[in-house]
Order: structure tokens, then sequence, then C-alpha cells
């Protein structure tokens, strides 16, 4: 019954009825958290897909809430390099911006590109990209963050918030996925 449920789920999505998706994601997501627990990989997968039909349907302030859980337990189980992990953090960040928590959102970005600075440098860029062109005029969006790779993030950073100021006219915009028009 459940991976029937899952299917029709699935279709919706891929159908673009993110409503009936989302609807029938939710309750996989109780029961699977019932039955199986909250860490369980269908559970987490359930929770995962209703982050996705959220951002489509903008539902910013569930997105924020159900992305902070499942952020959490991505990184506790996968690190915060992993894939799903840092679809999670740019739904999120996404989901904040939306909120006006650009800060919160800049960090995030600031984060998961530490995460991926040695094995996927240009996402890295794309999400310093992203972070650079909403803290345009914060001070200093590295404040507080302790980083592995603090010279290399400060660095690029720098880098792209120079490059921003030297862009005449609106500031360029930022994707989902972090990229900014070149």
């Amino acid at each position: 019954m459940l991976d029937e449920l899952e299917a029709e789920a699935r279709s919706r999505y891929a159908a673009g009825e993110y409503e009936h998706a989302l609807a029938d994601f939710s309750v996989l997501r109780e029961v699977r958290a019932r039955r199986e627990g909250p860490y369980s990989v269908h559970y987490l997968r359930a929770l995962h897909d209703s982050v996705r039909c959220m951002r489509h349907l903008q539902l910013w302030q569930d997105t924020d809430l159900l992305c902070s859980e499942l952020h959490g337990k991505y990184v506790r189980t996968h690190g915060r390099g992993e894939a799903a992990t840092v679809d999670v953090a740019k739904h999120w960040a996404w989901a904040m911006l939306h909120l006006d928590a650009i800060a919160a959102a800049a960090a995030l970005y600031i984060r998961t590109a530490d995460a991926l600075w040695d094995t996927d440098a240009p996402s890295a860029r794309r999400l310093l990209g992203a972070a650079a062109v909403h803290t345009r005029r914060v001070a200093d969006p590295l404040a507080g963050l302790t980083l592995t790779h603090t010279t290399e993030i400060t660095d690029s950073l720098q880098d792209l918030r120079e490059r921003l100021e030297q862009q005449s006219g609106a500031a360029p915009s930022s994707d989902f996925d972090g990229a900014t028009p070149e």
C-alpha cells in the first residue's frame, strides 16, 4: 500500500501536481515516521519529497521548518557535502531568502560551500556566489562561522563581492541552485 502511494505521489510530482503530491508525501511521512522511525530511509525520502513540493508551492514557512529537521538529520547521517544534504541546504536557503532571513541563508550557503570545497569546487563557488549576491551590504558574512577552508572561502567570497561591486546597474539575481548569471 505504501509503495503504491509513493508511486502515485511521484507520478503526481512529475506531472506538476504539487498540491496532490504534497498531500501524498505528507501521509507517507506520518506513516513512515510511526512505523519505521524518524531516521528511516523511507521517512527521510518522503520528507525530502515534501520539501521539493513545498518549494514549487512557495510554502516558505513550511519549507523552512521541514528543511531544518531534514538538514540536521542528513548532516548527522550523511555529512554536509553529500548530495542529498546539499540539495536540502539549497531548498532551505531559498526558503530563508523568501522569509528575509538573509544572514541565515548566506551562512548556510557558505557552510555548504565549505563542505563541497575539496570535492566540487564549481558547486561551492556557485553557492558562494549566491551568498555574495545576497550579502552585498553585510560587512562580514563570515562572522561567527567556523570553516574548514577559511582562507579559500574568504578569498573567493571577497573576490565575488568585489566583482559585484564593479558591476553597474541592478544586482544580479541568484536562482534556487545558487547560480548567478555570468
